[in-house]
C-alpha cells in the first residue's frame, strides 16, 4: 500500500465522504459523482498491489494495482475518496482504509465522515429513498432532521469498505454517518440510488448539487436495456 501525495494541504476543520463500488455500484457512482461535479482538486491517490495473483499477458507477469484517489473541494471543505472496485482481501481492505484516515488526519481535523452504499429492498417500489446509520448516538438527529429513516433491523452487518470505514472512523472517535440508497437488484448499476443518496447528504449539510448526471446515467442504462429486449431485425437466409 503505497500513498503518493500530489498537493500538500493544510485545511482547518473540514468533511469526508468516502465510498467504493458495492450493491448496484451505489458507493462508487456517489463518490465519482462528487468527484467530477464539484471543483475538487487531486491531492493524493493510494496504490493497493497487495493482490494474492498477478496479471498475464503475452508470456508475461506483472503486479495487479488498484489506484484510490482523494479530492479536496475548498468551498465546502470536503474531502472525497473514490475508487475503481473494493479490496477483495481483509488485510488489504483494512490497510486502505487506515491509510486514507491516517493522511486525511494530517491535513486537517475530520469534522464528520460520510459512507455510502448500497441497500438491498427487493420489493422496492417508487423512487429509491436512502436509508442511514450512524457511530454515534447523538448523529441520529441529523438523520431525524433530514427526515432519513434508519436502515432495518433485519440487516445485522455491513460489509467491504462501505461499513468497515464507519467503524474505523468510530475507533478515532471520528463521527461518521453511512447513507445507503434503496435498490432492487445488484447486477447493474443504480444511479437513481445514487442520486437518492446524493441528495440526502446535501440535505444534512446544506450543499446545492444538481443530480442531472446521475438522470441521464439512469436513461442510457434503461435504453441499452431495452435495446437488448427488441427482437433482431436480421433473419436467417440469403441476401
Amino acid at each position: 500500500m503505497k500513498l503518493n501525495i500530489k498537493k500538500r494541504i493544510k485545511v482547518g476543520e473540514f468533511k469526508v465522504f468516502a465510498s467504493l463500488p458495492d450493491m448496484g455500484k451505489v458507493g462508487g457512482l456517489v463518490s465519482a459523482y462528487l468527484a467530477q461535479n464539484l471543483r475538487s482538486e487531486f491531492i493524493a491517490e493510494i496504490i493497493s498491489t497487495e493482490k494474492p495473483w498477478v496479471l498475464y499477458s503475452d508470456g508475461m507477469v506483472q503486479t495487479s494495482a488498484e489506484i484510490y484517489r482523494i479530492y479536496y473541494n475548498r468551498s465546502n471543505s470536503l474531502a472525497i475518496f473514490t475508487g475503481p472496485s473494493q479490496p477483495q482481501e481483509p488485510i488489504e481492505l483494512h490497510n486502505l482504509c487506515n491509510v486514507l484516515l491516517d493522511y486525511l488526519q494530517t491535513i486537517g481535523t475530520i469534522r464528520i465522515l460520510y459512507g455510502a452504499g448500497g441497500y438491498l429492498h427487493e420489493q422496492l417500489a417508487g423512487a429509491p429513498r436512502t436509508r442511514g446509520v450512524v457511530n454515534k448516538p447523538q448523529l441520529k438527529k441529523l438523520l431525524k432532521k433530514a427526515e432519513i429513516e434508519p436502515i432495518g433491523n433485519e440487516v445485522k452487518s455491513i460489509t467491504w469498505f462501505n461499513g468497515l470505514i464507519l467503524g474505523l472512523a468510530l475507533e478515532r472517535d471520528i463521527p461518521a454517518i453511512g447513507l445507503f440508497g434503496e435498490i432492487s437488484e445488484t447486477g447493474a448499476p443504480q444511479p437513481l440510488a445514487a442520486k437518492s443518496v446524493v441528495k440526502a447528504f446535501a440535505k444534512i449539510e446544506n450543499i446545492k448539487l444538481d443530480t442531472k448526471l446521475l438522470d441521464k446515467q439512469y436513461e442510457s442504462i434503461l435504453e441499452e436495456t431495452e435495446k437488448q429486449k427488441e427482437p433482431s431485425r436480421f433473419r436467417p437466409g440469403l441476401r
